[in-house]
């Protein structure tokens, strides 16, 4: 890390450590929970009376959720680009921990983009959450940060890089985490092996994924026997280290004979997290999946279990987060069904669809991004998708979604959604992988054509 950043940091520390009576707000995904359970922990160890709550995102429609707040406000990975909307709104004493680009500067904000990181793939908003809490000497959470870092997407070009190294690095360490590279399928932890390739979407492995029977037979062609001695299906995890190289190699050639882009088929194998202090057999386990489970809490209206689960809860609030995940996984099989039927519509330079109430806000975006995967939208374009805003019935929200053989071109969602929602009285941002809006249902199609011409410059140049 460069010096000047880490010292900004400590300094940012510092001033925050002599505030009392402290309120966190932070965003409902991976990051934003882990960011916001990584600030409780280090307020409650400073001996602070610390509250916090969690917002889907921060706009003129759910600021006023806040407005009653009479502490010291905590903005963790979110903030940066709404201080603007911050201060229209009279709130003046505030920090700001996070890493998406930053609206301006503010003395009581840390963010990578002004030191020349990029908060899209350098650093999460948890990690910087960390950074804080390890200028004031507590680095107990670093597994935590990695989870917030895998959740956002951060990871994805097959291995973490940068400031974010640092933070595996401490885990390793510490004895809370341990790295390897292999196979990157979800459900390596907790899914029987069928269903691992039964239900793989990130890649979509064709004549597999939604195919059990195929997947069985393919395992079994390999020699992998499917239960443990004791009967149980057996999970990735139970294979010998030989087993795991056959398959790899075997799914790895089936993805290169079906013609999958090379790229996408080099992102399969990459490096995995383990959470070395988890039950083995648990989506606390794989860094990947505990991420999956705290993104479907924050979907579901339930992200203070999520907190909690991070903060070290293995009881009630572990249970009940268990779940909300086999809510949010049967949500998202029905969202990515309906939009299997109803397919996309098309503007020059990206698709959209329209949910139509029929998938909630909350998971509109994540069925948008699996649909990438599973093939159901082309991956030539980016993808918007559209929501019936539930505090709002005259506005629509926007997940946005591309990846990064578009953004190589030239797209950056995050300014697209920012400019574009703007222009017809909304609000939006993001990064350029991943971003959101906000906008007045009567100005959708002036939206779309707006975005339009957006992204028409970006690839231009």
């Amino acid at each position: 890390m460069k010096k000047e950043f880490w010292d900004h940091i400590k300094k940012f520390s510092e001033k925050l450590a002599k505030e009392d009576d402290l309120f966190i707000v932070s965003h409902h995904d991976a990051d934003g929970i882990t960011a916001c359970a990584i600030m409780v922990d280090l307020l409650r160890k400073l001996g602070k009376d610390v509250e916090f709550t969690i917002l889907k995102q921060l706009d003129s429609n759910s600021i006023g959720k806040i407005l009653d707040i009479n502490k010291t406000m905590i903005f963790t990975d979110m903030g940066s680009g709404h201080l603007s909307l911050l201060k229209e709104h009279g709130i003046e004493d505030f920090y700001v921990i996070d890493h998406h680009p930053p609206e301006s500067e503010y003395e009581r904000q840390v963010n990578p983009h002004f030191y020349g990181y990029d908060g899209g793939i350098d650093v999460s908003g948890s990690g910087m959450a960390y950074f804080v809490a390890k200028s004031l000497e507590h680095r107990e959470n670093a597994h935590i940060a990695l989870v917030g870092a895998v959740g956002d997407m951060q990871d994805s070009k097959g291995k973490l890089k940068s400031l974010n190294r640092i933070i595996l690095d401490d885990g390793v360490e510490q004895g809370t985490l341990k790295v390897r590279n292999d196979l990157r399928l979800f459900g390596r932890q907790s899914r029987p092996l069928t269903q691992m390739l039964t239900y793989a979407s990130d890649p979509f492995l064709p004549g597999l994924t939604g195919r059990r029977d195929n997947c069985i037979a393919f395992l079994q062609n390999l020699g992998i026997d499917l239960k443990r001695n004791n009967g149980e299906l057996k999970t990735y995890i139970d294979l010998t280290f030989e087993e795991r190289k056959k398959l790899a190699s075997a799914v790895y050639i089936h993805l290169l004979d079906c013609n999958v882009p090379e790229f996408v088929v080099q992102g399969m194998i990459g490096e995995v997290y383990t959470l070395l202090n988890e039950k083995k057999g648990t989506e606390l386990r794989d860094g990947k999946e505990f991420a999956t489970l705290l993104n479907a809490c924050g979907r579901q209206d339930k992200s203070e279990i999520g907190v909690q689960v991070c903060l070290g809860d293995r009881g009630e609030y572990w249970t009940e987060a268990r779940g909300i995940l086999q809510k949010h996984r049967k949500m998202l099989r029905e969202g990515i069904e309906y939009l299997a039927e109803v397919g996309t519509e098309s503007m020059e330079n990206f698709n959209y669809f329209d949910s139509k109430g029929l998938i909630t806000e909350t998971i509109v975006g994540v069925v948008a991004g699996m649909a990438y995967g599973a093939r159901i939208i082309p991956p030539n374009k980016p993808i918007l998708a559209f929501a019936d805003d539930r505090d709002d019935p005259g506005f629509l929200k926007v997940s946005a979604r591309a990846n990064w053989g578009l953004i190589r071109g030239g797209i950056h969602l995050g300014n697209a959604m920012r400019e574009g929602s703007k222009a017809v009285g909304g609000d939006g941002g993001g990064h350029d992988i991943a971003a959101g809006a906000r906008v007045p249902k009567e100005k959708k199609d002036d939206f779309l054509r707006g975005v339009d011409e957006i992204f028409n410059k970006q690839l231009r140049g």
